[in-house]
């Protein structure tokens, strides 16, 4: 009999940097048995700093610069955890995060980069990138729409950073735009070539160098202006904005971390990148600081870190001695420098030796580029293949690659024969049964609502998983216009070290407690159990708050109204195998963490009357039930059907859940008005949806004021068609 090796020890990532990058792809291509990875970064992508100057420039999109680190941990098998890191325990071992429980670790590294300096005044600072990037698009748009007066920048700091900026800023902004470059040196460290080239380029490009530093930043009170006053001299430079690219500082978390640190607060590491005072953890990148060879804060240091930083990685989370080791990071004191000056050309530089010219800026975007597409360009998860003969290789389900969430329920048809087969459960005590949202029990107060669901992990973070997944099960209570009160939990965790159950399970229900309690719900008790993968089933109780609602109260004339956009099942599918880009995937991740209990209030406010959520069988099959309760058709409007910003794309690439193909079944209920039978939004109607919104009929004069009020709560809702005869089944 073969056995799976179980997990056994956690190796941390803190920070998507250049390093970090590296080590995921390197341990897809080589994986270790008995060893997981967890990512743990802000955001779900990356952003590459050797391409900003380009991206401001004009010569790449936002998407072309960062790297899509979901994608990257799919095929690293590597969980990803998308939050903000506050601090970390070398001794328990532990990364504490902001609003969630800490992480664990065995063996921890950090590549989370710098922060700027404290600074004296206002304006802009440069890094960190991702949020600086989103600053300077509305920058740029304000000072495009400004076109009766010429704008002016200020940039603070002279080195490669800001000087490649400036000249970046000149190819992206009206010609008539003043740009300043403030710094006592300029390129300081780089050789006289390089001083002498950066000059001449930036007299070109008529950007005003002031070789001062910055005596203070005083911002006007009356036009939002900035006046900034040199040190050595008495001029004023007075700007729009003003970008910071000065020095940085590491983390401030790190501070009382208790691990060796320079006097900037940078990690103290040694040559195979491993701390000084905690062999356990490493770093590399800006946050660390290399004895006894002390670099420049460049990213070209971190990329050539990758590798080293990898291997060394390996063997520390295995336990093995690296001693041995021949991974010792050593790098040169020189190396080629490219700054880009924004016009197809840049300078090259290597110690005192200097040029200029476009061979130098095709070098730098092929090196970029290739860069890129290591971590980018990344194949497609296939499902296995197995050698059967005819005889079984007929019965084997369409896609081996099942989904989780939603995607992973039984399909309806199925579901109601093996119903249908089971004797018919009745009980004077029960009201509803089978086929609602929740079962209504009678007893001798208020009557007692009751459902059960569940499913294995869509996530392959824990905690986010248990707030899905609570999110999700308590909406049949709220389908029934109901409030949730109590609890029970099923949880089965897959075989791992004891110290890993303990932390996967903790995670877990962190997660799920977080939920239930800003719901008032408690838990009341469950069950815990070790399985092939973590699966979390939750029966809640609730109470009805007045008249039940069910799927059998449209009218004809009633308008139909859907709460949240569509599209959940197909990126859960796309991000199996690695084909969602962050910020579909983010938006779906948003979506399916939102609760719907606001959104019931507004609904029976507005005289609701059929009421059920959106999940499995999909929106056809969700509105089938509505139909068939009420003996009523429907005219569905498809372009009024809020979906995922992206996710026909993912349709038309070929991406579908699991369930998907049973639910579209449905679609032959319908006739197609005007609409082609192989629009992607068609599939998109029968995907099945995990925590998904909630699907309701109300009287045609409550419907505008009912959606303002669900706008103005953070629902994408819309009115997405009419209740009508039931001769009429409609999609048009």
């Amino acid at each position: 009999m073969q056995y799976e090796i179980p997990v056994l020890r956690d190796l941390v990532l803190i920070g998507g940097g250049h390093s970090h990058v590296q080590v995921l792809k390197n341990f897809a291509m080589n994986p270790l048995p008995g060893i997981r990875i967890t990512l743990i970064s802000e955001s779900a992508d990356s952003p590459y700093s050797g391409m900003l100057p380009g991206y401001i420039s004009g010569a790449y999109s936002e998407k072309e610069i960062n790297i899509a680190l979901g994608p990257l941990c799919v095929i690293a098998k590597a969980r990803l955890v998308c939050a903000r890191v506050t601090g970390i325990d070398p001794v328990e071992n532990t990364v504490a995060l902001a609003e969630r429980p800490s992480l664990r670790f065995d063996v921890l590294s950090l590549n989370c980069g710098a922060e700027q300096a404290p600074v004296m005044g206002q304006g802009i600072r440069v890094k960190p990138l991702k949020k600086f990037i989103p600053e300077w698009v509305e920058i740029k748009k304000s000072i495009h729409a400004n076109s009766n007066s010429a704008s002016s920048i200020a940039i603070i700091g002279a080195g490669a950073g800001g000087a490649e900026l400036a000249l970046s800023f000149r190819a992206s902004l009206p010609t008539d735009t003043c740009i300043h470059l403030v710094g006592p040196s300029l390129l300081p460290g780089q050789g006289s070539g390089a001083v002498k080239q950066l000059k001449a380029a930036l007299a070109e490009k008529k950007i005003d160098y002031v070789s001062d530093r910055l005596a203070a930043e005083e911002a006007s009170t009356t036009d939002d202006t900035f006046s900034l006053k040199l040190q050595s001299s008495s001029r004023v430079i007075r700007a729009d904005h003003v970008f910071w690219v000065t020095d940085v500082r590491a983390p401030q978390w790190l501070q009382a971390s208790g691990i060796e640190k320079d006097e900037r607060g940078f990690l103290r590491v040694d040559n195979r990148l491993r701390s000084l005072s905690h062999p356990h953890i490493f770093a590399a990148g800006d946050v660390a600081h290399l004895v006894d060879q002390e670099r420049p804060k460049a990213g070209v240091y971190a990329v050539r870190a990758g590798p080293i930083l990898a291997e060394n990685l390996g063997l520390a989370i295995q336990g093995l001695s690296l001693a041995g080791a021949k991974s010792q990071f050593r790098p040169r004191r020189y190396h080629l420098n490219l700054i880009g000056c924004g016009d197809d050309t840049a300078i090259a530089s290597w110690g005192p030796l200097a040029t200029r010219g476009r061979i130098w800026w095709r070098l730098k975007q092929w090196i970029d580029k290739r860069f890129m597409r290591r971590f980018n360009n990344l194949p497609v998860m296939q499902s296995p293949v197995f050698r059967l003969p005819s005889a079984l290789s007929k019965h084997l389900p369409d896609d081996l690659m099942r989904c989780g969430g939603c995607g992973a329920k039984l399909a309806a048809d199925p579901l109601r024969r093996v119903l249908a087969r089971l004797p018919t459960q009745s009980s004077v005590n029960l009201k509803l049964g089978i086929g609602d949202d929740a079962a209504e029990v009678i007893n001798a107060g208020p009557t007692i609502l009751a459902t059960v669901d569940g499913f294995r992990s869509m996530v392959s973070d824990p905690y986010l998983f248990g707030r899905i997944a609570a999110h999700h099960s308590l909406n049949d209570i709220f389908a029934m216009a109901g409030k949730p009160t109590a609890a029970l939990a099923f949880v089965t965790v897959p075989l791992m070290s004891e110290p890993m159950m303990e932390d996967e399970l903790f995670q877990l229900m962190s997660g799920l407690v977080d939920v239930l309690n800003a719901h008032d719900v408690v838990l009341a008790g469950g069950h815990s159990a070790e399985g092939a993968e973590l699966n979390l089933g939750l029966t809640v109780l609730g109470a009805s708050s007045g008249e039940v609602s069910t799927k059998s109260a449209a009218q004809i004339g009633h308008g139909l109204i859907l709460t949240k956009s569509l599209g959940t099942g197909v990126v859960l599918a796309g991000d199996m195998r690695g084909q969602v880009d962050s910020r579909l995937s983010s938006a779906c991740l948003a979506s399916m963490d939102q609760s719907n209990w606001p959104s019931i209030e507004v609904l029976v406010d507005h005289e609701v009357g059929a009421l059920t959520d959106v999940t499995g069988f999909g929106l056809a099959g969700h509105l089938g039930e509505i139909l068939r309760g009420a003996s009523c058709g429907v005219k569905l409007r498809l372009a009024d059907i809020p979906m995922l910003p992206g996710v026909e794309d993912l349709v038309l690439q070929g991406v579908a859940s699991s369930l998907q193909k049973a639910n579209a079944l449905v679609l032959k209920d319908y006739k197609f008005v005007g609409i082609d039978a192989a629009d992607p939004r068609l599939q998109l109607l029968v995907d099945p949806q995990t925590s998904g919104g909630m699907l309701a009929t109300m009287p045609q004069h409550q419907v505008t004021e009912c959606l303002e009020k669900l706008s103005n709560l953070g629902y994408q809702a819309m009115q997405i068609g009419e209740i009508c005869d039931a001769s009429i089944m409609e999609i048009y």
